[in-house]
């Protein structure tokens, strides 16, 4: 029977590793803006949010739809977000957002005149940070739609283009992102986030 899986995924360990080096120099953008708020919360939750519309990983989009909500994002655009839909957000959130469509849509294939914009709009430092956090839940989505190629295949069902050994080893290099990375990630997100609020009562 012909597997109707259409999510993209890592068909090739290069690829894969490429964007693994990416994650791990980025997350130092991921920690130090969480606290010293280089970008908004609810900016940040919605570009993980914006990507994992594209891709469509379940984990991805379960956990940054939560912390979105925890971060006060209203349920709406987070369903909006989810349909690729831009156009009720205003533009100082909204070229961030398309730019993190387009980078998911293309594979991080670029066009020029996108990133100029994104620059032009939110100066170099910025647009780094922002593209930081594209490019960590881009490896999450990825990562996570190949680990659930890996369950289809063990369910009999092979995932086309697809094949065993490289799902079984982006699983294995992968687990620390979702078992350790992920969860602290989570956690200290939600700590701070809480911790924000008590020292504002």
């Amino acid at each position: 029977m012909k597997n109707d899986f259409r999510k993209r995924i890592y068909n090739n360990l290069s690829d894969f590793l490429s964007d693994l080096l990416s994650f791990i120099i980025n997350s130092s953008i991921y920690v130090r803006n969480i606290k010293n708020k280089g970008i908004s919360r609810k900016l940040r939750e919605k570009l993980m949010v914006a990507v994992s519309g594209v891709l469509g990983c379940k984990y991805c989009t379960w956990l940054h739809s939560e912390m979105a909500l925890s971060h006060g994002v209203d349920a709406g655009d987070i369903q909006r977000l989810l349909s690729s839909e831009l156009g009720d957000f205003p533009e100082e959130e909204a070229v961030a957002l398309a730019f993190a469509q387009h980078y998911s849509e293309t594979g991080g294939k670029i066009q020029k005149q996108v990133r100029q914009r994104l620059h032009k709009y939110y100066g170099r430092e910025t647009a780094r940070d922002i593209s930081g956090y594209i490019q960590i839940i881009y490896f999450g989505n990825l990562a996570g739609n190949t680990v659930d190629a890996l369950l289809e295949r063990l369910k009999g069902h092979p995932v086309e283009g697809s094949n065993s050994w490289d799902e079984v080893v982006i699983f294995l290099l992968s687990s620390p992102y979702f078992f350790g990375i992920l969860p602290l990630i989570a956690h200290t997100a939600g700590y701070i986030n809480r911790r924000g609020k008590k020292l504002a009562e």
